[in-house]
Parts: C-alpha cells; structure tokens; sequence
C-alpha cells in the first residue's frame, strides 16, 4: 500500500448562489498516496475544480479535517499554507498561465527563484527540465510564439521543476486536439511514474481515465 502524503477527512463545502445554498461535498473523504494517479470527473458545476483547490490549499472549507503526512494541520495560517504549496504541490491548468513576457526558461525557473535558488541554478534546471519535455531550442521563445501544445509542456515543465509530491491538473488538455492530448498526456505519466509523483487530474479524457489508479466521480 502506497504512503500517504495528504488526507481530506469529512470535508464539506457550501456557497450561496443568488439566494440559495449549495452543497458541493458533504462528509467527503479523500486520501492521496505516494504515486497515485487519481482521476476526477463529473459534469460542469460539480465541483472538480474546488475539489483541486481545497486539496492544493488554494480554497476554504466548511468543515473537516486535512492531514499532511499523517499530521493534522487543518487550521494552519495563509503562510504556512504557501510553504506547503511550494514545497508538495504543482498545478497545470488548462489555459497554461504563462506570463506573456517570460520565455520558456524564465517561466520555468520562477518557481526555484521564489524558493530562493540562484538565478544560474534555477536556469540550468529549468533547461534540463525543457529538453526533457521535448523542448529543446525553445529556451529562449515567448509564450505567443508557442503552439498550444509547446505551451502546455512548458507549463508542466513549470508544476515539476520544483519535484513536487503531487502534481494538481484542472482539464490540462482541455485546450488541445486529440493528437497534442495524447503526446501532453504521454509525457506527463511517464514523467510522474518515474519520479513516484503523485498526479490528481479534473479532465473528460477517457484516455486517462483508463490509466488511473484511483476514480472519483462527483455529481451535481
């Protein structure tokens, strides 16, 4: 059985829609182990991409519990919860968030530089990771000089510079044709098995759904 990294017990989520509340969960549980993948789906508004917010400390909760290596820390402060994010998590999301006036390279080193690595190291790294993901000689381009593809490989290369445990992606494909899917998809899971990353992702691709080791379908 795989470690545990990160629990969600008895969860529940509520908002007000005009002047009626709404129950996204009641009581929900999650647990996310070293090298799971685990899909999430469900119909538009069900709740996929809260569920990746609560996980990744981006969202509140109503009620619950959330255990970090088998360790409580469910009323931990806002900066507390930012150490967590840069240390275990990496987000994809589906329309990649480049910053327009970075290149590859400097979109993908960020997250090192704001974990204080030096600008030269966090370059290399981010360099290496690039070539990794098939993107050697678009070091240097800017995001709109980048097929959609070239742009979500970027971004992925961003979510796994900093050797997160869990990789959060919210419909990272969505964007894509089948055949750019399918190459995203593939150097994403090889990626992550390789390293025993953790990967949780909200998407319709059946592809990956038949490739995942854990199901979460949520309804509205």
């Amino acid at each position: 059985m795989s470690d545990q990294i990160l629990s969600l017990e008895k969860i529940s989520k509520k908002y007000n829609q005009a002047k009626t509340c709404i129950s996204l969960f009641e009581n929900f549980d999650l647990s996310i182990g070293s090298g799971e993948f685990i899909i999430i789906t469900g119909p538009s508004g069900s709740g996929k991409t809260t569920l990746l917010n609560i996980i990744g400390f981006i969202d509140k909760f109503d009620k619950g519990r959330v255990y970090l290596n088998g360790e409580e820390i469910t009323g931990i402060s806002s900066e507390e919860k930012n150490q967590i994010r840069r240390k275990y998590f990496g987000f994809i999301y589906q329309n990649y968030n480049l910053l327009d006036h970075f290149n590859s390279i400097e979109n993908v080193a960020l997250p090192l530089i704001l974990n204080n690595e030096s600008l030269f190291n966090a370059k290399k790294k981010a360099s290496d990771m690039l070539e990794i993901l098939d993107l050697k000689g678009r070091e240097l381009h800017y995001p709109n000089t980048l097929s959609g593809g070239e742009q979500q490989r970027v971004a992925i290369a961003r979510a796994l510079i900093n050797k997160p445990r869990i990789i959060l992606a919210d419909e990272p494909t969505g964007n894509l044709d089948k055949e750019n899917s399918k190459k995203i998809f593939n150097y994403l899971i090889d990626y992550v098995e390789s390293e025993k990353i953790s990967l949780v992702i909200a998407t319709h691709n059946n592809e990956m759904k038949d490739k995942s080791t854990k199901k979460i379908e949520l309804t509205k």
